[in-house]
């Protein structure tokens, strides 16, 4: 479990309680860390969020959805992570639930996204033994000139060659930088290396979802 001790020793001042929306954006709310305290010390650690969370694009509401209603977005404390690209913060996920529970459901909200993959998963595992590891890959050009219409990349080699990434250079050292960021926070990174357009670079890592 998500001890003080944990907290303290990196030093975590602001917790992002996040979730992923159906239209795939990440949202989250900044919670200062002695409130977090109290939070973990509550009967059912969590925050109240809008029903209408899950039909919100932009500020539009889809049909069918309304502004009245409340979850209670319970927090897994199992997913909490340290956020190295942001010093201070850490980041916690959760699930949706009832505030009340419901005559079908209980207290579950069963197009909550984090229970639809939890019950994928433990289907694929129950029944087949199948356990799932996410394997991802970032791909970006790294620019040395934004500035229109002079936008330039850092360099201009070949796929995998080392004039691709010079050691001492600005892209190694960015690329490096990001790879130790990638480790603070519990992915395995596998490997990293020069793609073949202009400027362009690939992160290879993966992360086991439970």
């Amino acid at each position: 479990s998500l001890t003080e001790d944990f907290v303290d020793k990196h030093n975590v001042k602001f917790i992002r309680i996040t979730w992923v929306d159906w239209i795939n954006n990440v949202r989250y709310r900044v919670i200062p860390r002695p409130y977090f305290k109290r939070l973990l010390e509550s009967a059912r650690p969590g925050v109240s969020l809008a029903k209408c969370a899950f039909g919100l694009v932009s500020l539009a509401l889809a049909p069918g959805f309304t502004g009245t209603g409340e979850y209670q977005y319970v927090l897994d404390e199992s997913s909490f992570r340290l956020s190295p690209y942001a010093p201070g913060h850490a980041t916690v996920f959760g699930f949706f639930q009832h505030k009340v529970p419901d005559p079908v459901h209980g207290l579950t909200v069963p197009y909550c996204p984090r229970t639809l993959l939890k019950n994928i998963e433990r289907r694929a595992r129950e029944k087949a033994g199948v356990s799932y590891l996410v394997g991802f890959e970032s791909e970006f050009i790294l620019l040395s000139a934004t500035k229109l219409p002079n936008i330039v990349p850092v360099n201009n080699a070949d796929w995998s060659v080392s004039s691709k990434l010079p050691s001492g250079s600005v892209e190694a050292i960015v690329l490096e930088e990001i790879a130790e960021k990638l480790t603070e926070a519990g992915i395995e990174l596998q490997m990293y290396h020069a793609e073949a357009a202009p400027g362009q670079v690939r992160h290879c890592a993966s992360l086991s979802i439970w």
